[in-house]
Parts: C-alpha cells; structure tokens; sequence
C-alpha cells in the first residue's frame, strides 16, 4: 500500500515539500534522542492520510462554492496578518508587564477578535449572504463527524504506543477546569476558530493556486505559524519555536484534509479541540 493516497501523490511539489517537512521533524526528535516518538509520529501522518481518504473514498459531499475567491483571500490574508500583528502586540505588553488603560486595550482586544479569532472573516463572508453549510459548518451526514472523532482516537492510539509519557489529559483537566473547560476553551475557543480560518484559506487558495493539496499546506504554514508569536517574548529559543511550528504542520495538514475531504470544518473540530495526546510536542 502507498504512503500517499494517489490523488494526493499526483501532486509532486507538494507532495516532496510535506516530505522534507516530515524528515525534517524526524531528525528533529533523533537529535533529542526520541527516535520512536518521532517515528510514530511519521507513520501516524501516512497513516491517517490513508485512513480518511478510505472512509471518503464512496462518500457523495457537495462541493464548497466559492464565489469571489481571489477578492476574498486577500481580504482573508489581510486581516490575518493585523491578527498576527496583534499578537506580536499583546504578548509584547504581556511579558513587558505595562500596565495599560482601558481604552488603550479595547482596541488590541477588538483587533484580536476580529482578525486573530477569524470573526472579522465570518462577518465579511455571512455579509456577503454565504450560508452557515458554506462556511464549513456542515452536519450531514453524521457520520462525517464520527470521522472526526475517529482520526481523534487514532491519534490517541499512536501517542499511547509511541510517546505515553506526553499525554496531557490529566494536567490540562486541571488546568482547564474539567471537560466542560476543555470544551469551551480547547473545542469552540481554540479550534473552531483556528479550524475555520485554515478552511476558509484552503477553499480560497484553492481557486488560487489550483492544487488542492497546495492549499491545504500553504494554509496549514499560515495556521502553524500564527503560534510564534504567543513564546516569541518568553524564550530566547527562536530556532526552537520555529521548529516547533514546523512540527506541528504534519498534523496540521492532516486536519486540512479531514476537512477538505468532509466538506465539514466540525470533524477536525472535534480531532484538534479534544487533541491532548501531545504527541506533536517533543
């Protein structure tokens, strides 16, 4: 069986670039001397492309209409890149401990809702009449969202027999409060915001650089990157933080294509949001 499903492998650039980026993670956990972590993570990858292209293969989803694509992706770009610059801003304050007005921090805290959390882009697209399905919010057919929970516990199955030690059910229940914390903080805070805007860049890249594929990687560097800026002032570490970000592509990608495969943002939802396995880090 081929590590690469074969409308995926048709695609050379992209398929070469997420294999330099999945050697290079590998040689990352070789040099910390966590050589099976970083190789249940390689074969996770392959793994789970190959498991979600299978449970899709028969299934019939309408594709996501897209009516101004390129229009769209730069006002979608744009106000990503004032989100990312506001979250240069706010931990810049934040690790500084400059105490501020709050008429100074009303305006960081509206900038990052609307540009970091994408609600500037959802209130530009549902302006523009798109329906809550064409936003990715699709529910049907169930088991699209069974899918979802699926490549969870697949995930949950490589980190339990390669990497056991970095699960972190247990310190984030206690950080987060319990389930109901994890859910409003981990599911609808965290991914359903982060889920949405790498959707509404994959669909509109699409039209754009015409690989679906492409897409998927081009808006999971954007999405991966987007987690510099939250330790850029709290390490001295930068290779290390760019590393990290690399690492977490793989997995970015595959939660791109779970999407991209279901038509629905909600099955990746609920893989990344309930994601505490911890088997990227390292």
């Amino acid at each position: 069986m081929k590590l690469i499903p074969s409308h995926l492998a048709r695609h050379k650039w992209t398929v070469g670039l997420i294999s330099l980026i999945n050697l290079f993670t590998l040689f990352r956990f070789y040099e910390k001397g966590d050589v099976l972590h970083g190789l249940g993570y390689f074969f996770f990858f392959h793994v789970g492309l190959l498991v979600i292209y299978v449970l899709t293969k028969n299934a019939k989803t309408r594709e996501i209409e897209v009516r101004q694509p390129r229009k769209e992706l730069v006002v979608g770009l744009v106000l990503t890149a004032i989100g990312v610059l506001t979250l240069f801003v706010h931990f810049y304050l934040r690790s500084s401990e400059i105490e501020l007005g709050f008429l100074i921090r009303l305006p960081i805290l509206i900038a990052m809702l609307l540009c970091t959390f994408p609600v500037g882009i959802a209130l530009h697209l549902l302006r523009k009449r798109y329906k809550l399905s064409e936003l990715g919010l699709r529910v049907k057919p169930v088991r699209i969202l069974l899918l979802g929970l699926l490549v969870w516990a697949l995930t949950g199955l490589f980190a339990y027999l390669f990497n056991p030690e970095g699960i972190l059910w247990h310190r984030v229940m206690d950080e987060f409060g319990g389930v109901a914390g994890i859910i409003l903080q981990g599911v609808i805070g965290a991914a359903l915001a982060e889920e949405f805007l790498r959707f509404f860049l994959q669909t509109r890249l699409k039209n754009t650089v015409q690989s679906v594929p492409m897409s998927i990687l081009i808006a999971t560097i954007i999405w991966a990157f987007m987690h510099f800026p939250k330790d850029y002032f709290e390490t001295d570490d930068v290779y290390g933080l760019i590393t990290y970000c690399i690492q977490i592509i793989p997995l970015g990608f595959l939660w791109g294509y779970l999407t991209h495969r279901t038509k629905s943002i909600l099955p990746s939802v609920f893989a990344h949001g309930l994601n505490l396995w911890g088997f990227q880090n390292g």
